[in-house]
This record gives structure tokens, sequence and C-alpha cells, in this order.
């Protein structure tokens, strides 16, 4: 991989700080410019499964700014999923780390389809 190791545990920790806060209106808020990190870092590091993972982000990022929230769910849900493929051949140092954000992805995924049943 071309990137870093000390700029992957950056972007990665950035994001678990995002789900860490709980707060999902600052989640919002800096998920664009996260989101926008991983895109770039993903693409650079010329690997199928992350090119996968960085397509997953522009339809996410691209669904983030409308106001239904089923594809944002299916798309976190997606995201967890390819995330969960590559922890097997990820750097040691970054399993947990993967792991712990496939299932903030997953809990971010179910509460808003929480959320959407709750108000139908």
């Amino acid at each position: 991989m071309s990137v870093s190791h000390s700029a992957s545990a950056d972007q990665l920790e950035a994001s678990l700080r995002i789900f860490r806060s709980g707060d999902l209106a600052q989640a919002l808020d800096l998920a664009h410019k996260n989101i926008d990190g991983w895109i770039q870092m993903l693409r650079a590091s010329g690997e199928t499964a992350h090119a996968t993972i960085a397509a997953d982000l522009v339809q996410l990022k691209g669904f983030l700014s409308g106001t239904d929230p089923n594809p944002i769910s299916d798309t976190l849900q997606t995201l967890a999923e390819h995330i969960n493929s590559i922890v097997d051949d990820a750097n040691p140092r970054f399993i947990s780390s993967l792991d712990e954000l496939s299932k903030a992805l997953t809990d971010a995924a179910r509460n808003l389809q929480l959320q959407r049943d709750q108000q139908q």
C-alpha cells in the first residue's frame, strides 16, 4: 500500500472519534471531511478492495446531502460488510480498530432504520 501506516492510523482514529462522540449532528458535520480523506487514501492504495470501499464512500457522501435515511443506512451496512471482508488481510495493528469501525457503521445503520420505523 502506498499510504503510510501513520496516515492510515490517523484517518482510522479520526473516524472512530466521530462514532464514539455519540452526537449524530456533530458526526454528520465531520463526516464529509473524513469521507474525503478516506476516499483519497483508499484510491491511492491501488488495491481493488479499497477501491470498492472508496466507491461506497462516494455514494454515502452523496446520500448524506439528502433527507432519505434508507440509502444512508444501506450504504453504512455495505461499508461495514466491505470492511469486514478486508480485516483478515489488514495490518495486525489495525484489526481491532477496523472491527470497531465496522461495528460502529452497523450500529449507525441500525439506528437509522429504527428512527425511520419509529417515524412511520
